[in-house]
């Protein structure tokens, strides 16, 4: 039987994994609170003191998905921020996300009474160390050229370039589902024959933000004293290329290392889950001295053991959901086949993971704590959120922005749970 079997069935031990995949972790089981193995703290970010009691945290930016703005709802979409010591690793970065990014960590003072202190400025984003992307659809990617034009004026890069680490070049169109006149595709521009492409990989779209803004850019250079704004990023792209159209987006793949031990005692891996047509869809798994946390990324529920494999005994698994219910309402249950509302609604069921089975996934992970994320729609009621229970012995957590979980040991003395902005039994059931 392949680990990955074993993974499904329950009966690899965390240990056997971490061996398996070369990791070493010296992981603490999360501290108990209300009798169970996950620690939430205030969702407010004004109250950060509870927080910067413990030596890692996760930080949930934007909890919604979609390429839209939700109505009667303030969430962000999908970006999570996860914080060792004063460090933060950033996990995508969706439409209003780096508002929350602000919210979440800018809380340096600059005024003390009626006179300037500190820094004059924000400088918190020096303390961001990586940012990582799950994939390349607009819902995560959104606010990329926000940090990139805003960031350097709050500290991005000034220790050390900020380590941007995202799926390459897909290589190969999606196949035509819905009909669309292939000649209004858009491609890039490039006087290299080689960088004409209608799939640009991280890279390339980092470029490409340079120069649609190199107006302000070089304004900010020559007359602001800004720095340099392309030596503040380091890109790195992982994955590989699609053969074909139809090749599978979602292989066996076994954990692979993208991010090697760090300072801080952080190392990232990575393995394929199922987006189709999206490619390469990645999810993560982040080991720190505190533990273990894994974001699934946007994937079906099916990822042929890949997510099961890498997230086995994690300590959190962050895991998008959608609304079965929903998609019914919004499609219809059988829309005509050929038609753009049969291939959203193939997308919709088949590329993301119905909330009924989020469950069960998590189950087979073997994870302690699963944390709804990344919810379509963003009103997604608590109601329906409910049935994310249904196959899961572990804690369930309800995402919102700006809540804190927190992982691992404390610094100092017991937390204080800030319970103003969200009832208790909205965050843990």
């Amino acid at each position: 039987m392949s680990r990955i079997d074993e993974s499904i069935t329950g009966r690899v031990s965390r240990r056997t994994f971490l061996k398996g995949a070369g990791v070493t972790l010296a992981a603490a089981p999360l501290m108990n609170l209300f009798g169970g193995e996950a620690l939430t703290a205030s969702p407010s970010a004004g109250n950060c003191h509870a927080a910067q009691e413990f030596g890692t945290r996760l930080v949930l930016l934007g909890t919604t998905g979609g390429v839209s703005w939700w109505p009667e709802t303030a969430r962000a979409s999908s970006s999570s921020a996860l914080v060792v010591g004063e460090t933060i690793y950033l996990v995508d970065l969706g439409q209003g996300s780096s508002s929350r990014l602000s919210e979440a960590f800018n809380t340096e003072p600059i005024m003390n009474g009626d006179s300037y202190c500190g820094a004059g400025s924000s400088t918190f984003l020096r303390n961001v160390k990586a940012l990582f992307f799950t994939h390349l659809h607009n819902d995560h990617i959104a606010d990329y050229p926000n940090l990139l034009l805003i960031g350097p004026g709050a500290g991005l890069g000034t220790l050390n370039p900020l380590q941007v680490i995202g799926p390459c070049n897909r290589g190969q169109l999606d196949i035509n589902k819905t009909g669309f006149d292939e000649s209004k595709l858009v491609y890039t521009d490039s006087a290299a024959p080689a960088l004409i492409t209608p799939t640009p990989g991280t890279r390339q779209m980092t470029d490409l933000i340079w120069q649609a803004f190199a107006q302000t850019i070089n304004d900010m250079t020559l007359d602001n004293a800004y720095p340099d704004f392309r030596s503040l990023v380091e890109v790195t792209e992982i994955g590989t290329t699609l053969p074909a159209k139809d090749s599978p987006t979602c292989p066996v793949t076994p954990p692979f290392l993208i991010y090697p031990d760090d300072e801080n005692g952080v190392e990232v891996w990575a393995t394929l889950v199922d987006h189709h047509q999206v490619y390469p869809a990645f999810a993560f798994r982040f080991n720190t001295p505190d533990g273990s946390v894994v974001f699934s990324g946007d994937t079906g529920a099916n990822t042929n053991g890949n997510l099961q494999t890498l997230a086995w005994g994690a300590d959190i698994l962050v895991h998008e959901v959608i609304d079965t219910e929903w998609v019914n309402f919004k499609f219809g249950a059988n829309p005509p086949e050929g038609t753009p509302a049969y291939a959203l609604r193939q997308h919709m069921l088949n590329s993301h993971t119905p909330i009924e089975e989020v469950g069960a996934v998590a189950e087979s992970c073997g994870v302690k704590t699963l944390v709804l994320n990344h919810l379509v729609p963003g009103v997604m009621p608590v109601s329906r959120q409910q049935q994310a229970r249904s196959g899961f012995s572990g804690k369930l957590i309800f995402g919102r922005d700006l809540m804190q979980i927190h992982v691992g040991r404390r610094w100092g003395k017991r937390i204080r749970i800030d319970r103003e902005s969200v009832a208790i039994h909205d965050l843990i059931l």
